[in-house]
């Protein structure tokens, strides 16, 4: 059972990562929130890098394999998880988690039309439980009975879109370029690119306790959780640990009502877990 139980605890990693952003953006502005998360990834994954002995002999890196992991960071955490999070303050974290996790979709729909994969029919039953819990989404109301931020739900649906390309991505180049290797130079060099565009030069003004939480927000999402999954899919395989892995929309919903004292309704939890079962059917 370890593959598995490593495969839910990623999901949990991931979804606590995601509540501790979110308390965080209360006060910081989402780029700089993403800037300060990658680049405690990127610390993070140096020693690691070293332990395992793929940074000793650099000179062995595919460049094209090199060049798709960091355009698939670019893509995927950069613009998706800096999307994410505006969307996030528009309408919490519960909605705009769920929405996101769509991603899969996305990534089954580009496979098929770009990578000439076969739409097999699991895709038509997950693509309707997918579109089913966005409507059920969609028809939730706050706690004052306001409907769905239509620009918070478009910003978490590309985000969904930017995190499929990025898998996309990063699939194809980890055929040339080790996990722990591709992770280190593309947080690294994503970090950069997210301080140049975050207003360097304006006055910072983040308090200790969050950039606390920020750091600790990537180590826990990006580099445990990205380390579980690997461990689980080694373990289990794709088809067992991505479904598990994938229940993170409902692990999010709990934390952030205990954590954030966000409202989540039995329709709310409904439709996390329609998502989560739509997913399992496009895996």
């Amino acid at each position: 059972m370890l593959g598995e139980t490593l495969a839910v605890l990623t999901a949990i990693l991931w979804a606590v990562s995601t509540v501790l952003s979110a308390k965080a953006l209360k006060k910081v502005d989402p780029i700089r929130s993403n800037a300060i998360k990658t680049l405690s990834s990127a610390i993070t994954m140096v020693p690691i890098a070293l332990l395992t002995g793929d940074l000793t002999n650099p000179s062995n890196i595919d460049l094209n394999a090199l060049f798709l992991v960091v355009s698939a960071a670019m893509i995927g955490f950069g613009i998706g998880d800096t999307l994410l999070f505006k969307s996030i303050i528009l309408m919490g974290v519960s909605r705009a988690y769920t929405i996101v996790y769509v991603s899969p979709l996305f990534t089954v729909i580009i496979a098929v039309i770009f990578l000439k994969e076969p739409f097999l029919l699991r895709y038509l039953i997950g693509t309707i439980l997918v579109v089913l819990s966005l409507i059920i989404v969609s028809l939730e109301k706050d706690k004052n009975q306001r409907g769905i931020s239509l620009k918070g739900a478009v910003m978490a649906l590309i985000s969904a879109l930017c995190w499929a390309i990025g898998t996309i991505l990063v699939a194809l180049g980890l055929k040339g370029i080790s996990v722990f290797l591709a992770n280190t130079i593309r947080f690294s060099v994503l970090a950069l690119f997210l301080f140049l565009v975050s207003k360097p030069r304006k006055k910072w003004e983040i308090a200790g306790k969050d950039l606390a939480v920020l750091s600790a927000s990537g180590i826990i999402g990006m580099v445990l959780g990205g380390i579980t999954f690997l461990i689980s899919l080694q373990l289990i395989g794709a088809s067992r640990a991505t479904p598990l892995s994938s229940s993170s929309p409902i692990w999010a919903s709990i934390i952030s009502s205990i954590f954030l004292k966000e409202r989540v309704t039995i329709r709310l939890l409904i439709s996390s877990i329609i998502v989560t079962v739509g997913i399992y059917f496009l895996i």
